[in-house]
């Protein structure tokens, strides 16, 4: 077999990660030579797994396709896939026997074997839930910040972001700022907020606004005016941008309120002691705003219509779209590329008619109750045989981690000992090429064990809330509002259904693709 190297870090950071690449390179390209694996290229990125999109994974897969090679070396699953769609792409691959095997160091995932498919399956799944869980406890993480009053991100220009320990965090910390801050604390006989006004920029800011509304004025004269004054862009011999200038004029911060996407939280409902302080008050920014253009326009209710957006035309591709006729809802090809040549012929379909087709497409993916609860069976024994491996590997990877550890006080320990070879200390060059390949050993080994530790989670959990929905999705479908509907059909089908001959046809998404292999005649209770 043919193989790709594919390597990827969670982050685009260049100070974040740092060993990962050189680190998955060395050992993936050492493991390859061991096993005598023929390598025909490598793809390394640094982007985020979490939503589909790589250029390089997709780039890999492209190549898979062309028959360039059939096999991915690669560090860890999770380095290939977090979200359901990149995970999904890959076992078909597998399917079609486009790829025959996934490797990592550690275990071989051939695509005769379905158990290897099978456990693959619930690995991304795993990744995609702890991925999920981490969105969802930033989220918390920021609602609970801006409840309290405290804005969760890196503050703009004329704010400063002030750490736990009352210190300036980030590249905009100089000296001068932070005795200007500790003695205004003091003065006011209080601790530094979350978020103060920056001593130096802050006036600045605000005498921006005050320049801008006093007569005809641009953004480029606000970018000279501010450049005068002091504020300076990434280099001090630079203005700030056109673009810059148009985020703070419009930016509600300045007022004291917290703009978080797209809705604006006044201060008025934030916690007085907590929340940050303004630059400028209400009435200058609404007179800023009166002199962009910006005028606030009531929006137009319009009517629920659940269905836009999952379906495109059958015939010609376009999105399918839907209007509100005499209190019905309807929904048509959009016919954008319609031309003097060519008009689509397709037809409207009325929204009641189009759910009742979504229903029994559902239903016929009802999984019977028989066939779950035969397969939370087996799954179980399978459960409990994963968990004791995965405890085991993580014993094993925290005992290499504590050796390494020891390892690298031992080595610091002779560095700096008088009694070392022949009486001379090490140099700090001799130092760093030991310290070096330990600190990348220990690295991978972490990555590996974090992993591993999400690996623990009670998977079978959330297989059993997988059969509890396959079986209840029906019932689900009726008692639902649009909203529900929508939110099922799109579990199960996605977004890319269409719309052809007022019938919507659909591609049914895994794993529920395979509640249509069953037999549901026979008896799974045997």
């Amino acid at each position: 077999m043919k193989y790709f190297i594919y390597i990827r870090k969670s982050s685009d950071r260049e100070d974040a990660q740092m060993l990962s690449i050189e680190a998955q390179t060395r050992s993936l390209t050492n493991f390859a030579k061991e096993k005598g694996l023929e390598i025909v290229g490598t793809f390394s990125e640094s982007a985020s797994a979490y939503k589909a999109g790589r250029p390089m994974f997709n780039e890999v897969l492209a190549r898979l396709e062309a028959g360039e090679a059939d096999a991915i070396l690669v560090y860890h699953l999770t380095r290939i896939a977090r979200n359901s769609y990149d995970g999904g792409r890959v076992i078909y691959m597998m399917d079609e026997d486009v790829i025959k095997e996934i490797r990592t160091p550690e275990k071989s995932y051939f695509a005769e074997i379905s158990d290897d498919k099978f456990m693959m399956n619930i690995h991304f799944a795993m990744a995609k839930k702890s991925s999920d869980d981490t969105s969802q406890f930033v989220k918390r993480d920021i609602g609970t910040k801006i409840t309290k009053g405290e804005y969760p991100l890196c503050a703009p220009i004329g704010y400063l972001n002030i750490d736990k320990f009352g210190r300036i965090s980030g590249k905009r910390y100089t000296t001068e700022k932070q005795e200007m801050l500790d003695e205004l604390a003091k003065r006011e006989n209080r601790a530094l907020r979350r978020i103060e006004i920056d001593p130096i920029l802050g006036p600045i800011i605000k005498q921006a606004f005050e320049y801008y509304t006093a007569g005809n004025r641009t953004s480029q004269d606000v970018r000279e005016f501010t450049f005068a004054q002091g504020l300076t862009g990434q280099r001090s011999d630079k203005m700030i941008t056109q673009s810059t200038v148009q985020a703070m004029l419009t930016n509600p911060m300045y007022y004291g309120a917290l703009p978080i996407k797209g809705e604006v939280h006044s201060p008025e409902n934030l916690p007085e002691e907590t929340r940050h302080l303004p630059i400028i008050t209400k009435q200058l920014f609404d007179l800023t705003q009166e002199k962009l253009g910006i005028v606030a326009k009531p929006r137009k209710t319009t009517h629920d219509h659940a269905y836009r957006g999952l379906m495109t035309c059958g015939e010609c591709g376009c999105s399918i779209t839907s209007e509100l006729q005499r209190g019905k809802v309807y929904y048509r090809c959009s016919k954008k590329r319609n031309t003097a040549d060519y008009k689509c012929s397709q037809k409207y379909v009325r929204e009641d008619l189009l759910e009742e087709q979504m229903h029994r497409k559902i239903q016929e993916l009802v999984m019977p109750q028989e066939i779950a609860q035969h397969a939370l069976t087996k799954l179980s024994g399978v459960h409990q045989d994963e968990t004791k491996r995965i405890i085991k590997k993580k014993d094993d990877l925290q005992r290499a981690i504590r050796s390494i550890d020891q390892k690298l006080s031992g080595l610091l320990k002779f560095k700096i000992s008088p009694d070392n070879t022949n009486g001379e200390m090490m140099s700090d060059e001799e130092y760093m090429n030991e310290k070096s390949p330990l600190l990348e050993q220990k690295q991978l080994l972490t990555e590996e064990l974090g992993a591993t530790e999400q690996s623990i989670d009670n998977w079978l959990e959330q297989v059993e809330k997988y059969f509890d929905f396959a079986t209840q999705c029906g019932k689900l479908w009726e008692r639902g509002t649009s909203e529900d509907r929508h939110e099922i059909f799109t579990i199960m089908f996605g977004s890319n259904a269409t719309l052809m001959g007022q019938e919507v046809n659909v591609t049914i998404k895994k794993p529920f693709l395979r509640t249509v292999d069953c037999d549901k005649n026979v008896d799974w209770r045997e």
